[in-house]
């Protein structure tokens, strides 16, 4: 699996980021300095291609999602993310995952489905995958989402199934409404800063 690793400074936050759909391992590197200069980044490239677009697990069409991919994607993700935390010396506790429509839904499924010791995350524009088997408490989760309200790829309900999901696990929630579509705004972005620099 594909990854940058670039080291921070010593009192800087740790970032491990999961780009967009056509994205790739540097697509989110300029907001990660942006919401820390000192930050140290772990960065990952998606390991499956639809139509030349590098995505985190396959899909079947817009919003119909393979969960046999899903499923294998993200044990592979988790992974390398062990080893790379281990092979740097960095405590999975200090990771705070930066994730981005299809990369924030496999941080979103990861937290939900697996017992995983990252506990913060900053998600851009995420939904429900509609999977929903586990039951233990997320209540050492921190997480900051946001929604637009003229997305035209998640919609509200996908958006709200999600945070359901959460609630009913006791995660930590700020979530940050948006009305631009799809796209990451300045907006959002500063609010994250924000929500970073307090967490």
């Amino acid at each position: 699996m594909q990854y940058i690793f670039e080291e921070g400074q010593a009192q800087g936050k740790k970032l491990l980021l999961l780009h967009g759909t056509g994205g790739d391992e540097t697509s989110l590197l300029e907001i990660a300095h942006y919401l820390d200069e000192g930050a140290t980044v772990l960065s990952f490239r998606g390991t499956i291609q639809e139509a030349g677009m590098n995505r985190f697990f396959k899909r079947n069409g817009l919003n119909q999602f393979d969960l046999v991919s899903l499923e294998a994607e993200s044990d592979r993700l988790i992974q390398v993310i062990l080893s790379v935390s281990e092979e740097k010396k960095i405590p999975l506790e200090e990771w705070t995952i930066v994730g981005y429509s299809n990369g924030a839904n496999i941080a979103a499924h990861i937290l939900l489905e697996r017992h995983f010791a990252i506990k913060q995350a900053i998600l851009f524009h995420p939904m429900s995958l509609g999977v929903d088997t586990q039951q233990f408490s997320l209540s050492d989760k921190k997480l900051w989402l946001s929604i637009s309200e003229n997305d035209p790829i998640i919609s509200a309900e996908a958006f709200d199934q999600l945070i359901q999901q959460l609630e009913k696990r006791q995660a930590n929630l700020t979530i940050t409404s948006t009305s631009a579509g799809h796209q990451l705004t300045m907006d959002e972005i500063n609010q994250a800063k924000k929500w970073l620099s307090e967490h």
